[in-house]
């Protein structure tokens, strides 16, 4: 039976002919499908699709070359469709996983940040008065040692001597935390 005969018995709604061209090319075309979206499902699907479509449209049927060409081609088109489609979903998963992991980057960040200051914090807390009271007044006020030394009636090189203890004490027990915290994660 040659093309045209079998168009116009496809247009005519003889499903003996249409499942005739089924089962004739269902097999070649969803391999030639598996060729470009690299699936077998994803390629029966596709087949599957062409000739519903094929069936679906039969009244309004015009093959301007082979039947089997018409085929292969919609199936290409459609695969090309598949393939256009499931790139774009796929950047934009990219694009919402990059910018997610960014923002979860950003909240550790700030996270560890808030932690490691409630750290500080607390070290600050354990300093002798007079420690804490000048490293408070210089490192959270941000006067100078000389404004300092004159408000505490105290000499330039005692203010300096103080917050120098203060800072290793704070080093220190920062220290300590992060060695506990890098050991916990080991």
């Amino acid at each position: 039976m040659g093309d045209q005969l079998i168009i116009e018995q496809i247009k005519n709604k003889n499903v003996k002919v249409f499942e005739s061209v089924f089962k004739q090319y269902f097999k070649v075309l969803t391999i030639y499908a598996k060729r470009y979206v690299l699936d077998l499902d994803t390629a029966q699907d596709i087949t599957q699709e062409v000739f519903i479509k094929l069936y679906e449209r039969k009244d309004e049927l015009v093959i301007h070359t082979s039947l089997k060409s018409f085929l292969y081609t919609s199936v290409k088109n459609r695969c090309l469709d598949y393939i256009k489609i499931h790139n774009i979903r796929q950047q934009h998963k990219d694009i919402i996983q990059k910018e997610s992991s960014i923002l979860v980057e950003e909240d550790d960040n700030e996270i560890e940040k808030t932690e490691l200051q409630e750290k500080i914090y607390k070290a600050i807390k354990t300093l002798p008065d007079q420690n804490q009271k000048i490293f408070m007044l210089s490192r959270f006020e941000g006067k100078t040692n000389q404004e300092i030394a004159d408000e505490l009636n105290i000499s330039k090189r005692t203010v300096e001597t103080h917050i120098s203890n203060a800072l290793k004490k704070i080093k220190a027990l920062v220290l300590i935390v992060f060695i506990v915290l890098i050991i916990s994660f080991l």
